[in-house]
């Protein structure tokens, strides 16, 4: 009988041992399992910011809307000063002379022998100052959206400037059209035949203060746009 107790307990001592075994290699794949879930969860969450997706966040609500507004505004003004200077240095730097010479006459032709020309030059050079002179006020917008006073000063200060530019390149073309053109009931002779490159060049530069224009418009549509959303 005696015997048969110690069997008993021999087998019984090996079933605790088998199941201690499975609880220990179940606990140890379950650790195992947790681990790697704790590894490959920091991939799987890890997302790629882009410009775009940042751009997005800044600009959403209404602060983001002004904020994206203003940035805007800063980009059409740096487009703004780049075509008005290159429509006043076009412009400034435009004379002709023919290659022949006669005893007493040489033809020359000069922007500044024509007062609509010299106007150009300096209402597109006025226009670029100005843009340079108020970039800092725009990147102050982009920091600081909610302030509409300086927004208002800007839509007036720009379209004075939509003004003076619409003036200046109007008048430069009528300079162009009869340049090209001529005026028969005055005697004025179309020129372009020949100062060929004298024409091309103040050509260009009313083509590019007409661009400005453009540029100048669409701050002053901004800057309503940002005055009406406040």
């Amino acid at each position: 009988m005696a015997i048969g107790e110690v069997a008993a307990t021999t087998i019984t001592i090996g079933e605790e041992n088998q199941s201690k075994g499975k609880a220990h290699a179940a606990t140890t794949s379950s650790n195992a399992a947790a681990s790697t879930d704790a590894i490959a969860v920091p991939r799987s969450t890890t997302a790629r910011v882009t410009p775009f997706a940042a751009f997005k966040a800044m600009t959403t609500g209404k602060r983001g809307m002004k904020r994206g507004l203003a940035i805007l505004d800063f980009i059409l003004r740096l487009c703004a000063f780049a075509t008005t200077l290159t429509a006043a240095i076009t412009m400034g730097t435009t004379d002709e002379t023919l290659p022949f010479v006669t005893e007493y006459f040489q033809f020359y032709a000069n922007f500044s022998d024509l007062p609509a020309l010299t106007f150009f030059v300096i209402g597109n050079g006025i226009a670029a100052g100005y843009l340079i002179f108020s970039s800092p006020f725009s990147i102050f917008s982009m920091i600081r959206p909610n302030v509409m006073g300086l927004r208002l000063v800007l839509l007036i200060l720009d379209t004075v400037m939509v003004s003076l530019v619409s003036a200046a390149s109007s008048s430069a073309a009528a300079i162009v059209y009869l340049a090209h053109a001529g005026n028969s009931k005055v005697n004025w002779l179309p020129i372009c035949q020949q100062f060929d490159g004298f024409c091309q060049q103040i050509n260009g530069a009313v083509v590019v203060s007409f661009i400005g224009i453009f540029f100048f418009m669409m701050l002053v549509v901004i800057a309503a746009l940002s005055l009406k959303k406040h």
